[in-house]
């Protein structure tokens, strides 16, 4: 069962399932929005709100450093 964590309207949102963090951002692109999950995992898993923003900031800016840990449904 996901259990919502956090949430940042427009940017994101963290949930937890199966013992699981995943973060969802947003993409907002134009006249087209969508969002992809990612994997936490290290550190992460304890990030506070501000950290989890900047995260998802780096995550977008960065995708290919984080590519390997997306969840495609």
């Amino acid at each position: 069962m996901r259990k919502e964590i956090m949430d940042s309207p427009w940017d994101f949102t963290l949930y937890e399932e199966n013992d699981k963090k995943i973060l969802d951002i947003v993409y907002c692109k134009s006249f087209v929005d969508y969002s992809r999950k990612f994997l936490l995992q290290g550190d992460e898993l304890n990030y506070d709100f501000e950290q989890i923003k900047k995260l998802a900031e780096d995550i977008r800016n960065n995708f290919e450093n984080y590519k390997d840990r997306e969840i495609k449904e």
